[in-house]
């Protein structure tokens, strides 16, 4: 009669098992990043930034990382991450002498568990000249 009571309850808990499953979440990752540098007349700045998010049974994990410098007179940089799931950072940096001046910011989004997008701008200028510019741009989403 043991044997049986264990049969019973065995195949019981086998036709209830899809019933009980938890749908499963799509897995992946991504990886992106963004980077620029603008130079003239003795100034330079340099920008970067790269992250990454994953997302697999156990949950979602990201990454994001920034930098930047800055060379010659004046020159400035800082760059942050923030935030706890969702990651935001961004890298800035400047130098400049009287009216020649190079600047660079890179700023990057991680969505944990769904996509990472990073977008950088350049400039570089000298007195009497137009301003020397540009954009780049990386992004990635997990499908």
């Amino acid at each position: 009669m043991h044997s049986k009571f264990l049969t019973a309850a065995a195949l019981l808990a086998f036709t209830a098992l899809p019933v009980m499953a938890q749908p499963t979440q799509p897995q992946g990752s991504a990886a992106a990043g963004s980077g620029g540098s603008a130079a003239v007349g003795g100034t330079s700045a340099t920008t970067l930034g790269a992250g990454a998010t994953t997302t697999g049974p156990d949950g979602n994990a990201s990454a994001l990382g920034m930098g930047g410098s800055a060379a010659g007179p004046n020159a400035t940089s800082r760059s942050a991450v923030h935030g706890n799931e969702n990651l935001n950072g961004q890298a800035m940096a400047m130098s400049h002498d009287q009216g020649t001046m190079s600047k660079s910011h890179t700023v990057c989004h991680d969505k944990a568990g769904n996509s990472v997008d990073c977008r950088t701008k350049t400039m570089a200028h000298e007195p009497g000249q137009k301003p020397d510019m540009s954009t780049s741009e990386g992004s990635a989403a997990i499908p």
